[in-house]
């Protein structure tokens, strides 16, 4: 069986003087690998839990779960003796975290979607699909995961960010949503009770006598105005949870800036959606306040990225697909990139013209990662380190990466051509350091061709990559591989090579058999899962309508409701 590859990553440091960490989500398990030699530290599940209940040592101490009998039995019953546990938040059986908790023998185990780690590797958090799940853990030595809580929400979330403080959440939904919710639950919360009028109505019919004509259907007529139905019951969560601002379109991304203003730091969410918009609001406790908008993508916003070392700028990507930088607080351009001359060619030659309708026009920035590099020395070039900016494409095997200037100009550094599409980007612990996920299962440069079969078993991980400072007279690096005057290229490490083999020596889920959906035939089965940004894209009869109803007014036009297409 093909095995899952890792979807998302995230390297964490803990501030206690233990050895770094990486994070890696493959399905619904979350392996722990050392930065500092590759080993396989943990995995959650427990995998050494999974191993006891295959040689029956605990057959005697209860009986065995009934959903051992489905697909991905083990890990089930795994996951029921993890969330048994009394720091648990509980969800009422009633509510629709307890509706979703049964339809789990009938569906596939939700994998993770989101990872987010506290900067001081005390805390990790992920969401889960499906199940629509936030998972807090707390950190162990040695980089072992221990469920503290699991909260499930209304919709399925898009987006999840720590606050500066680190003792709040916030998430955004794909139905235009942004909540704030405590990082940890708290035992004083009391839930709202929900009063509503609970006796039962008349039904009524749309169906009557001037419409039903035969003797068994009026029969049917005369029994249905019989039945009563009571108002749907509504359930206030079991949670603290507060709504902050709201899209009329889907969420994309959800970011938090801090912007020095004095002596004061001021807080603002930033907010993109499908729409093109790009919302700038206040901080916590105005978020309902709006600053300005950040406009001028004409597709779907699918990233953006709060620039560390320059935090007043905002650099977005879309479906169109381009690159943006924007002064976000007055909404200014400042620079954009359409992918073109020589980053067109370096598309151009990854895309995999096999994969249908593709083309360079069709694609999308799926992910932005910003980049430290500290060059070592006393040189004057190491008194000012120069950043990048590390940019992926969705279902592509390149990695791009930019400069940007002190004004805000974007500036191609360097294209990077891997061994698969890149799924995700580790930071390392020194901040140049990289880890690269790549899809293993899929053709390079395609979403829904699957590899043959002799080569789908490669490496996980396609390399553990770094910076390195090499002069351009010894190297012969070309001038656009500078980045303030300094001359940098990416360079492979040794430890991608323990970490492949560590990866392939542990625990990965299986990869989905069953092939892509009638309505979507963008993704393969798995591409609907490690993929997506492609179902955000418009259809052509919906954009014409839309643009006719911007010539004559919404309200000659009926407008479809909202989630159809």
């Amino acid at each position: 069986m093909v095995r899952h590859p890792f979807q998302k990553l995230c390297c964490v440091l803990p501030v206690d003087g233990q050895q770094p960490f990486l994070l890696a989500a493959s399905g619904h398990i979350i392996s722990t690998f050392n930065l500092k030699n590759g080993a396989l530290l943990s995995q959650w599940p427990r995998r050494e839990i999974k191993t006891a209940e295959k040689n029956g040592t605990h057959a005697d101490e209860e009986p065995p779960a009934k959903r051992r009998r489905v697909e991905g039995e083990e890990i089930s019953a795994d996951l029921s003796q993890q969330t048994t546990d009394e720091s648990i938040e509980t969800i009422p059986e009633g509510q629709k975290g307890g509706r979703q908790k049964l339809k789990l023998e009938s569906s596939p185990l939700p994998h993770v979607s989101h990872i987010v780690a506290s900067s001081d590797g005390t805390k990790v958090v992920t969401v889960t699909t499906t199940d629509k799940s936030i998972n807090v853990f707390s950190v162990r030595p040695g980089g072992i995961l221990e469920l503290q809580s699991q909260r499930s929400m209304p919709k399925r979330l898009c987006r999840l960010v720590l606050t500066s403080d680190e003792k709040d959440i916030l998430v955004g939904d794909k139905f235009g949503d942004v909540y704030l919710l405590p990082l940890c639950p708290t035992a004083d919360f009391v839930p709202k009770t929900v009063k509503l009028d609970q006796s039962p109505v008349p039904f009524s019919p749309a169906a009557s006598e001037l419409t039903v004509h035969t003797g068994r259907n009026l029969e049917a007529l005369r029994q249905q105005r019989k039945q009563k139905v009571s108002p749907p019951k509504k359930e206030a969560p079991s949670f603290r949870l507060k709504l902050l601002l709201g899209h009329v379109s889907s969420l994309t991304d959800v970011a938090i800036a801090e912007l020095q203003d004095g002596l004061k730091r001021k807080q603002y969410i930033l907010t993109a959606d499908r729409d093109e918009h790009i919302r700038v609001s206040r901080g916590v406790p105005q978020a309902h306040i709006i600053e300005n908008y950040c406009l001028g993508h004409r597709e779907f916003v699918s990233k953006m990225c709060v620039v560390p070392w320059k935090p007043e700028f905002l650099v977005t990507g879309s479906g169109e697909p381009s690159l943006k930088a924007y002064h976000f607080l007055t909404g200014r351009l400042l620079d954009e990139e359409l992918f073109h001359g020589a980053v067109r060619q370096d598309i151009a030659s990854a895309l995999n013209l096999d994969d249908g309708d593709r083309s360079l026009d069709r694609l999308a920035v799926s992910s932005i990662w910003p980049i430290n590099f500290t060059v070592a020395g006393n040189s004057p070039r190491s008194r000012r380190p120069p950043h990048l900016l590390l940019v992926a494409l969705e279902g592509l095997p390149l990695l791009l990466s930019y400069g940007l200037t002190e004004e805000g100009r974007l500036r191609h550094h360097q294209s990077l051509t891997l061994g698969g599409n890149v799924l995700d980007v580790g930071i390392g612990p020194a901040l140049w350091d990289i880890v690269v996920s790549i899809d293993t299962v899929h053709k390079p440069g395609s979403m829904r061709v699957i590899r043959p079969a002799e080569t789908a078993e490669t490496e996980v991980f396609e390399t553990f990559e770094l910076f390195s400072d090499h002069p351009s007279h010894e190297n012969g690096v070309s001038e656009f591989e500078k980045v303030d005057g300094v001359d940098l290229r990416w360079e492979k490490t040794s430890l991608a090579i323990l970490l492949n083999e560590a990866a392939l020596h542990g625990e990965m889920a299986d990869v989905p058999t069953e092939g892509p959906s009638k309505a979507q035939t963008t993704y393969s089965a798995l591409g609907e899962s490690i993929y997506g940004l492609e179902n955000l894209r418009k259809k052509r009869d919906s954009q014409a309508q839309e643009d006719e109803a911007e010539e004559i007014g919404d309200d000659e036009i009926p407008v479809a409701p909202e989630g159809t297409t």
